[in-house]
């Protein structure tokens, strides 16, 4: 599933595509991946918007259309495309936006787990939707204190993007192998200088992964991404990988790096 970093590098591929580009003509090809709104509701509401500004919060993009903003979920398999003039639209493509300069930008989405929707501002849906601060933007002592309120495991807290937005199960495992804290560690039990070392590490893993593009072969050779399977050999050389279960989710971890509580 897209997480913080992904959705970034879609934010920037799509800034350096679109931006200023204004909407012509759209064309819903799946009415169910709107949230909220109907397909002729929708279309009307983006036509003739100009793109002013690409904006990103935790795993959610906006496209800001001058007094109005479009929000997408990209969910598991969703990915937002511009493609030139007379180029074939993907297999599941499932909304069209033809573009003033003739090129069109295209929301494409095997499995159909994501969204897309209209909503007055970025921020106007992150406070109704109750989001957490920006995982990539937040202070350490703002991070530290919003996880450290909870008796949950640690990788529950997490994520939830009411805590702190942008973190999902990839990341989240990393984080916590960098800073050996097993996943079922209660966050209330962490103490308060762990937990600002954990905001400082999560920013620094998400912009790693943000820096490479989210090639996860090219990330340092300590990092979980690089081979986070049960059975593989932990990164540090301390013995393999196992699974387990938190909060419906799994975990890969190291049980020699990460002590259980």
């Amino acid at each position: 599933m897209p997480e913080l970093p992904e959705v970034e590098v879609v934010r920037r591929y799509l800034e350096g595509e679109c931006l200023g580009a204004t909407i012509t003509m759209v064309k819903v090809h799946d009415r169910g991946i709107l949230d909220g709104i109907g397909p002729r509701s929708f279309s009307s509401g983006i036509r003739g918007r100009r793109i002013s500004s690409i904006k990103r919060h935790g795993k959610q993009l906006f496209l800001e259309l001058g007094g109005e903003s479009m929000n997408v979920h990209l969910g598991m398999t969703g990915d937002l495309l511009v493609l030139g003039q007379g180029e074939p639209s993907p297999r599941h493509a499932r909304l069209s936006m033809h573009l003033s300069d003739g090129r069109s930008l295209i929301y494409d989405d095997p499995r159909k787990f994501g969204s897309i929707g209209l909503c007055a501002s970025m921020e106007a849906f992150v406070n109704s939707h109750r989001l957490g601060p920006d995982a990539l933007l937040v202070a350490p002592e703002e991070f530290a204190s919003r996880t450290g309120r909870s008796g949950r495991a640690i990788k529950s807290v997490l994520l939830d993007q009411h805590f702190i937005a942008g973190i999902g199960n990839l990341y989240a495992d990393e984080v916590l192998f960098q800073m050996r804290v097993h996943p079922t560690q209660p966050a209330d039990r962490l103490p308060d200088g762990r937990l600002l070392d954990m905001g400082r590490c999560a920013a620094r893993v998400l912009q790693a992964s943000i820096d490479i593009a989210t090639d996860f072969d090219l990330l340092p050779n300590g990092y979980l991404l690089r081979s986070r399977k049960e059975g593989e050999e932990c990164p540090r050389q301390n013995g393999r990988l196992r699974s387990m279960k938190v909060g419906g989710r799994t975990s890969y971890y190291c049980p020699k790096c990460q002590r259980p509580p």
